[in-house]
């Protein structure tokens, strides 16, 4: 069975790893002169790279540390304790210990004893259903009320979703809450993290020798114009250079993207994918030759920010060097994704300087900007009624996005289960499907 996968980064080329692993012939095409996508690398003249977007493994993530153990990247992965904590008013507050969180100046000590209930009862919280058609506000309030909404929980979602939060599902902060406050002990509130010491990029090239080695090709630079939907069950995908023929096609891309490439598909299911939401990302990455705080993240709550939270981590492979994110999470259509590298490094680094005092632009040693328009879908009340499901009414033809891991985070671990659940299903049923076929 020849199965085509469009798409290159951590979600298309694990479905290659499991599909090509079971024995299926496997072609991945990649419109970028690299695999990645959003597990992608940036490279800078002197040949010193980095992830073009921050990615952690938690120790709870058990399959992808699975996946990185059977590639032979086992001894690649390190775990440290980290710190994490605020950034209110142009100060930074800790919050790793007990007494930081119970010492939190934002709040009053009834905000503080109404944000640790919050957690606690969220965390207790297992009416998935009912999470599904609440959204976060009315439920972070009656948890903890208005007032620790609107000095915490208000300003984080603001950020996070461009302002537009209004009918986003309680499921996504109890998604949150259990995948970062799960890792954390008493009682010391800081966690242990995980990274690859050459970035996620690694595990993407690794899933591709994989595949390679089980005689699957890895094709860059294809850009797909169309994947044709009437006719005989095998797919056809029309690329820049000619058509080319599958038994099934995977389009491992977000679901935007997918409905401009089928634009033969029934006007409904047209419809029903135009109805889901993407956030974008705006990600400036700098390379200074000194630690910027020592935090590993820092979230703030001036919702007047460029960038919604500061991540930093040591570059595993210069001693000396710390690599900072500062993300912004946009809605799809919004204009930054249209600014000016030279333009938001101006902007985000005047909003730096008043927080980090000893922060100096001549620390910089690189600065980069990586930009994706569909990077998170936006879940919305009713969400598991709503996300477009991997079966495609064509046979033969699939979706397959983080926008279907829903209730959990689009995290890479969730993106690693779902690909190897895709790859099952489409074994069986192709299988079947060949079965029946008359000879």
């Amino acid at each position: 069975m020849r199965i085509g996968i469009i798409g290159g980064g951590l979600m298309g080329m694990s479905l290659a790893y499991f599909l090509a692993e079971s024995g299926q012939e496997v072609v991945v095409l990649e419109q970028s002169a690299e695999l990645g996508g959003l597990s992608g690398r940036r490279r800078f003249d002197d040949g010193l790279t980095v992830a073009g977007y921050q990615h952690a493994i938690l120790p709870t993530d058990h399959h992808i540390r699975d996946l990185c153990a059977r590639l032979g990247l086992a001894d690649e992965l390190e775990f440290n304790a980290v710190r994490t904590g605020f950034i209110h008013n142009d100060r930074i507050y800790p919050l790793a210990t007990v007494r930081d969180f119970l010492t939190f100046p934002p709040l009053t000590l009834k905000n503080r004893v109404q944000l640790g209930s919050t957690l606690l009862r969220a965390r207790r919280q297992q009416d998935g259903q009912r999470l599904d058609t609440i959204s976060v506000k009315t439920w972070l309030t009656q948890l903890g009320g208005q007032e620790t909404f609107t000095r915490i929980w208000q300003p984080l979602l603001e950020m996070k979703f461009d302002g537009d939060f209004d009918s986003v599902p309680a499921t996504y902060v109890r998604a949150w809450m259990n995948r970062m406050m799960g890792i954390r002990r008493l009682p010391q509130l800081h966690s242990r993290v995980g990274y690859l010491r050459y970035g996620h990029y690694s595990l993407v090239q690794a899933l591709a020798d994989a595949v390679i080695a089980r005689g699957g090709q890895i094709e860059t630079q294809v850009r797909v114009r169309e994947i044709t939907v009437d006719g005989e069950p095998a797919r056809q995908v029309r690329t820049h250079t000619g058509l080319a023929e599958f038994d099934a096609v995977i389009a491992a891309v977000a679901t935007p993207t997918f409905a401009r490439l089928i634009p033969g598909a029934d006007k409904q299911y047209l419809a029903q994918l135009a109805r889901e939401k993407y956030l974008g990302l705006i990600c400036p990455v700098l390379v200074l030759d000194r630690p910027l705080s020592g935090y590993w993240t820092l979230n703030l709550t001036d919702t007047n920010s460029p960038f919604s939270s500061v991540i930093e981590t040591p570059h595993t492979e210069h001693p000396g060097y710390y690599v900072v994110y500062l993300p912004r999470y946009t809605a799809s259509d919004n204009d930054w994704l249209g600014v000016s590298d030279d333009d938001i490094r101006t902007a985000w680094l005047a909003y730096m300087k008043p927080i980090f005092s000893d922060f100096d632009e001549r620390h910089i040693r690189h600065f980069a900007v990586s930009r994706s328009r569909y990077v998170e879908p936006v879940y919305s009340i009713h969400a598991s009624e709503q996300a477009a499901s991997v079966q495609t009414p064509y046979q033969g033809l699939y979706l397959a996005n983080a926008g279907q891991v829903y209730p959990e985070l689009p995290s890479s671990e969730a993106v690693v289960i779902h690909a190897e659940q895709i790859a099952a299903l489409v074994r069986q049923q192709q299988t079947t499907s060949a079965i029946q076929i008359p000879v």
